[in-house]
C-alpha cells in the first residue's frame, strides 16, 4: 500500500476529545499500525505540521504520536528529538507547573489559530513503546518534554487550551511570531 498524506481533524471533531485505544505489541507491529505511522511521518514532513502529530489529530483514535523536533531557522540550536511515542505515560514530574506557549495545528493554520500559555512541567519522566514496541522509560526535560505533555494529552481527549489557565494570553499565531517568538530563550 503506497503511503498518503493524511487529513487533519479540527476542533470540534469529537474524536480529539475521548481517551485514544491504548495499543498491545501486537497491535504495534501490525500491518495497520505501521502503515499509519508511514503515513503520520509523510504527513509531518510534507505538511509541516509542526513539532507533533497525535493519531487522533488525522482521525485514527489509537495512542499513537509522532514528536518530531528539529532545529529551525529561527531555533538553530535545537535539540534535535524524532520519535514515535505509543500507549505514552508521565509517571512522574518535578518541580511544578508554569506557563508555556502552544499552538496547535487542530485550531486551523496560518496565522489566525490561537497561540496560550499552557500549563506544563518543565522536566518529566516518561513510559511508552516505539514502533517496534519496545518499552522505553526516560527522563525528558525543556522543550521536549513540552512537546511531549502536549502529544500526550492529546491521546487522553485533552486540548491544550484546557491547560490555559490565564485566558489573557491567548493571541493568534501572526501576534506570537511577531511579539513572542523573538524574546523565548533558545533551546
Amino acid at each position: 500500500m503506497p503511503n498518503k498524506i493524511l487529513r487533519r481533524t479540527y476542533f470540534g471533531n469529537p474524536v480529539l476529545r475521548i481517551a485514544a485505544k491504548r495499543l498491545s505489541k501486537e497491535e504495534i507491529l501490525s500491518d495497520e499500525i505501521q502503515q499509519l505511522i508511514k503515513n503520520m511521518k509523510l504527513t509531518v514532513d510534507k505538511r509541516k505540521y509542526g513539532v507533533g502529530l497525535a493519531a487522533p489529530q488525522v482521525g485514527s483514535s489509537v495512542a499513537l504520536a509522532l514528536i518530531a523536533i528539529k532545529p529551525t531557522p529561527t531555533r538553530p540550536d535545537r535539540a534535535i528529538f524524532n520519535k514515535v511515542i505509543i500507549n505514552p505515560e508521565i509517571i512522574e514530574t518535578y518541580g511544578n507547573k508554569k506557563g508555556m506557549w502552544e499552538g496547535c495545528i487542530s485550531f486551523g493554520s496560518g496565522n489566525n489559530f490561537p497561540y496560550g500559555k499552557a500549563m506544563r512541567y518543565r522536566k518529566i519522566k516518561v513510559r511508552y513503546y516505539d514502533e517496534k514496541a519496545v518499552l522505553h522509560t526516560e527522563i525528558l526535560d525543556g522543550f521536549i518534554a513540552h512537546v511531549f505533555q502536549h502529544e500526550t494529552d492529546h491521546l487522553n481527549g485533552v486540548l491544550f487550551v484546557d491547560r490555559v489557565k490565564d485566558s489573557s494570553t491567548f493571541i493568534t499565531a501572526s501576534e506570537y511570531k511577531k511579539r513572542i517568538l523573538p524574546t523565548l530563550p533558545r533551546e
